[in-house]
């Protein structure tokens, strides 16, 4: 903003005092008395007389920098919203998929327990129990995974939402340092 008032203040004439002295007067009232007289004051009055539209393209140069600046800013708090609103759709999703697979998994350890249950009566071979584990083993694993990535997208939302993770370590810190000294202090 203060760059668009500089610009304009190009449109007004610039003013500069200057003065000199040749002796010094002790008292006030003979300042002008005697010697005292060898003041000398001058100034200058300068002031843009055609500038051919260079001070007026000055100051649509400053405003548009800062209309510039708003655009950069409103597209920073955009983008910051769609990352949240991203995120959190993500981790969403990550938590619907774990729910589904926690499901996929219990279904496995039932259909694993029946089968060795239906070996050890003697119905089925032990072939139908190693099926049973081996759909039970990797849908473990996926649900391993999911869960992970389930982690990641809340940190992912919470550095999306500007993070905070310094000042909580820096409380964490200080609780940490304040139960030493008392522990030293005893």
């Amino acid at each position: 903003m203060h760059k668009i008032g500089a610009a304009k203040a190009l449109y007004f004439p610039t003013i500069s005092l200057t003065g000199s002295y040749g002796q010094a007067s002790a008292d006030l009232s003979d300042l002008f008395k005697g010697p005292a007289r060898e003041w000398v004051y001058s100034g200058s009055i300068t002031g843009p007389i055609f500038t051919a539209g260079a001070i007026s393209g000055q100051v649509k140069q400053a405003e548009a920098a800062q209309k510039a600046a708003l655009l950069t800013y409103e597209l920073s708090v955009q983008s910051a919203f769609a990352d949240v609103e991203n995120t959190l759709i993500a981790r969403t999703k990550i938590a619907e998929q774990l729910t589904a697979q926690g499901r996929l998994v219990e279904a496995a350890r039932e259909y694993t327990r029946l089968a060795k249950m239906q070996y050890d009566g003697g119905y089925v071979p032990y072939s139908t129990v190693l099926q049973a584990e081996e759909q039970l083993f990797p849908a473990e694993l996926n649900y391993a995974q999911y869960n992970a990535s389930l982690y990641t997208s809340l940190i992912n939302v919470y550095k999306a939402m500007g993070g905070g993770w310094v000042v909580e370590a820096d409380k964490l810190t200080e609780l940490t340092d304040e139960k030493g000294k008392k522990e030293t202090d005893k």
